[in-house]
């Protein structure tokens, strides 16, 4: 029985030795992990990427960094511009921890909150924000910030820049790698947004009127086009009146000849033609096809 206890109490003993010890066994580093190697259990012996590691080392353990990519949204409703419009704001942030083994150093050593917690991660990236925000706001107009002033490709991506380039370097000091930034949301007041409302609808009515004189335009030369075409035709069929009035003058026959074809279409097939004597004092009176006949003679 005493040997069963020795026996039961050496095996603990195995088993407890290395949990003791704090060495590990086929600890796994992610792709996405960096791996902090601590041979005394304190101080940092290795940086290590990717793969699975076994020490053997009384009081070793291995500290697991993520240097994935995190991303987060800050808002704040109360900025002002440079021309000092009230302006609401949201900007959009994607950073990491830089994974390069003096940067894990530096943050595990300097920083060991923001290392080892992404929420203190996050934390320390929104407590360099506000500052950023009120100097890009205060840079720049509202109408550079909406890009509806100037060349506006270019205003909005100035801005980007800006804000990048100011918050870059912020991160940085801390070993957090700044991926992308960028402005997601602008809110103006009210009374900007129905000022904007207002030019709007002025631009489209200026744009309305525009093509409405284009339109006007085209009708009024076809307009004038159809006039000279009727005043050519005009023109054309005086020469030829002016050209019948000579052949008139030169021959009566002809005159009297075209005379009869004209009255030939004023009757009727049952009308009836009289040729009076001149000097005679008649009148007539046309009535459905029939002449009522009323002679008057002087005496």
């Amino acid at each position: 029985m005493g040997q069963r206890n020795r026996f039961v109490g050496l095996l603990i003993l195995v088993v407890l030795i290395p949990l003791l010890s704090g060495c590990y066994l086929n600890k796994m580093v992610e792709a996405d992990e960096v791996g902090i190697q601590m041979d005394d259990g304190a101080s940092i012996s290795r940086i290590v990427g990717q793969g699975r590691y076994t020490v053997w080392k009384w009081f070793a353990k291995m500290k697991i960094i993520k240097i994935s990519a995190l991303t987060l949204q800050w808002d704040d409703p109360d900025l002002v511009t440079r021309d000092k419009q009230p302006i609401g704001v949201a900007i959009g942030i994607t950073f990491a921890r830089m994974g390069d083994a003096e940067s894990i150093k530096y943050m595990y050593t300097q920083y060991n909150a923001i290392a080892i917690n992404d929420d203190q991660l996050t934390l320390q990236v929104l407590n360099r924000i506000p500052r950023i925000a009120k100097e890009i706001t205060a840079k720049y107009t509202l109408d550079d910030m909406l890009g509806v002033g100037g060349d506006a490709e270019q205003t909005r991506s100035s801005v980007t820049k800006d804000l990048f380039n100011l918050l870059e370097p912020e991160l940085r000091e801390a070993r957090i790698q700044l991926l992308d930034v960028g402005i997601n949301n602008i809110s103006p007041s009210a009374d900007y947004l129905n000022l904007l409302q207002q030019k709007a609808n002025a631009a489209i009515e200026t744009e309305v009127n525009i093509e409405r004189k284009k339109q006007l335009d085209v009708q009024l030369q076809q307009e004038v086009a159809q006039t000279n075409i009727d005043m050519e035709k005009a023109r054309r069929q005086n020469l030829v009146n002016a050209e019948l009035a000579k052949t008139y003058e030169l021959s009566p026959q002809f005159y009297e000849l075209e005379r009869i074809k004209q009255l030939k279409g004023l009757l009727g097939g049952t009308d009836k033609i009289y040729f009076v004597p001149a000097g005679t004092d008649l009148s007539l009176v046309l009535t459905g096809g029939a002449i009522n006949e009323q002679s008057l003679i002087s005496p």
